[in-house]
């Protein structure tokens, strides 16, 4: 693989992607420092990767009631995410079509969006109901003026949006994946506790350090290592259309006898021998993945906020018979799964300001990031082109 230099070009950067699609999984180096910290390269995965893809912003559940709203930022576009008074999931522009003012901030419930500026006010389904004194205003045509609406789709109790109006469905993305996690019953699923928050660092690590377990025996050494070790840790197959990158790890034998408090509980009779002794984690591109273990599923979501920053939204999720047979579950896995978000916070943030060093250097992959060179060579497809699945 090619040298660059500590300032090489987005011409350079993409004929350093381009090589992974030649080489095999165990065969790779790093991706250079400046790629985490590339505006040209930025830019050019939003224009050519985000701006199309289905990205995760929240769960069904955060919004159980007609009314119940949430506001989210999707690169830079301002939505509100509803359910409107005839049930229906919409995410609607959280912009006023008037004179721009944003019409809700956070979370809450309302019979109606009153624009805080002019009070313009919309219905939940993005309608415009009255807009004051406009009469006599030439340009103004009340059925011009609804909220706009955008793509959005619920898969699995998850909510995704795409910028993209053409998009391909996200059920179609998602199909291949359901026949490996079945076994999981990810949908029928609640979210037990919730984390937001805003890593200083490039996507791509957080992404990167989210698809792999070879960590867990340095920065989760005192939480996760002590019962899923790093070295037991082995990448499947890649499916056949490369929708998404997957890994398991064996658990050590505490975990299997049930003497921890992730050890598997609740219904264990739709998992395999293979699902009950390993975690797995899948990868779905480009920012959504799942870190799953009988009846459990901490899940994330990233969103570029810029070259180095990025926005973290992600949950635990438990089955029903585990919340049944141990209604404390989420009080006995928080502390632990805190602890863990806050440890994989700092392979953003310290691998972040480590990307502005002069010695800075790529370094070889190890046969336990076989996931990260599925990552590089899915990126060098998306932004160099070909090959892709056979």
């Amino acid at each position: 693989m090619r040298m660059v230099s500590p300032q090489p070009t987005l011409a350079q950067l993409l004929a350093v992607l381009g090589e992974y699609l030649t080489l095999d999984d165990t065969d790779c180096l790093s991706l250079p420092p400046a790629a985490y910290r590339s505006s040209a390269l930025y830019a050019l995965e939003i224009e050519k990767i985000f701006k199309h893809a289905w990205m995760c912003v929240g769960r069904a559940e955060y919004i159980p009631n007609p009314g119940d709203y949430y506001a989210f930022d999707v690169l830079g576009d301002m939505l509100i995410i509803v359910r409107s008074d005839d049930g229906e999931i919409r995410a609607l522009s959280n912009i006023c079509r008037h004179r721009f003012m944003p019409l809700v901030q956070d979370s809450g419930s309302t019979r109606r969006f009153v624009c805080p500026y002019h009070a313009w006010t919309y219905a939940t389904d993005g309608r415009l109901l009255s807009a004051p004194h406009m009469a006599g205003a030439g340009r103004f045509d009340r059925e011009q003026c609804s909220l706009p609406r955008y793509r959005l789709e619920e898969w699995f109790g998850f909510l995704f949006v795409n910028l993209n109006e053409d998009a391909p469905p996200l059920a179609a993305q998602m199909r291949t994946l359901e026949g490996y996690i079945a076994n999981y019953r990810v949908a029928e699923q609640h979210e037990i506790f919730h984390y937001e928050s805003v890593w200083d660092g490039n996507w791509k690590l957080s992404a990167e350090n989210s698809m792999e377990y070879y960590h867990h025996m340095g920065l989760h050494s005192d939480t996760v290592q002590d019962y899923m070790p790093g070295q037991n840790s082995y990448t499947p197959p890649p499916p056949a259309d490369l929708s998404f990158t997957h890994m398991r790890c064996g658990m050590n034998e505490s975990f299997k006898s049930g003497g921890h408090t992730m050890s598997p509980r609740g219904r264990l009779d739709t998992f395999t021998e293979e699902d009950l002794t390993t975690g797995y984690l899948v990868y779905v591109w480009p920012a959504f993945t799942m870190a799953m273990r009988p009846n459990g599923n901490n899940w994330l979501s990233f969103h570029p906020q810029g070259p180095e920053r990025t926005g973290i939204l992600g949950g635990y999720l438990a089955s029903p018979d585990l919340l049944e047979v141990a209604p404390d579950i989420g009080q006995q896995r928080r502390g632990v799964m805190e602890r863990v978000n806050e440890q994989d916070k700092l392979a953003t943030t310290e691998l972040a300001r480590a990307m502005h060093s002069s010695k800075a250097a790529r370094g070889p992959l190890s046969p336990f990031e076989q996931t990260i060179a599925q990552f590089y060579r899915w990126l060098a497809r998306e932004l160099v082109g070909q090959p892709g699945p056979t």
